[in-house]
């Protein structure tokens, strides 16, 4: 049966997207960063290898990557109080893009804030009840 693994990501800046998604959003370094030779630099970050994000700096001369236009972003739940975690992603200088505000079912809050990439992340808080 097929399952969902990770999303693999291209980033301008190896320490900023690591520091990111580990001191700020509370990730963990699963792995890496690793070093390929003449292809790229990876590391994995996630709260465990069940699902992940890839960051992958490449390696060729190229220029700064950019959103592509089929790109809509990432989503990760937080623990707790989400306008708590904006407020503490703020004082880190993290870039707000949108304040949080029910979701447009109405069940959870959510909120968007970008990656040091111009990656648009998606918060929610935690989901109330089993998850179905």
């Amino acid at each position: 049966m097929p399952r969902y693994l990770h999303t693999s990501i291209f980033v301008n800046d190896m320490d900023s997207s690591i520091d990111f998604y580990t001191n700020k959003l509370g990730l963990k370094l699963l792995g890496g960063p690793h070093h390929y030779p003449g292809n790229a630099d990876m590391a994995f970050v996630g709260s465990s290898w069940d699902a992940y994000i890839e960051l992958v700096y490449d390696l060729e001369e190229h220029a700064p990557y950019e959103i592509g236009n089929r790109y809509e972003h990432l989503a990760l739940e937080v623990d707790g109080d989400l306008p708590g975690v904006i407020e503490k992603l703020r004082a880190q200088g993290v870039k707000i893009v949108k304040e949080p505000k029910k979701s447009p079912g109405g069940t959870r809050a959510i909120a968007f804030v970008e990656d040091p990439n111009g990656i648009p992340v998606e918060l929610l808080e935690p989901r109330e009840g089993p998850v179905t």
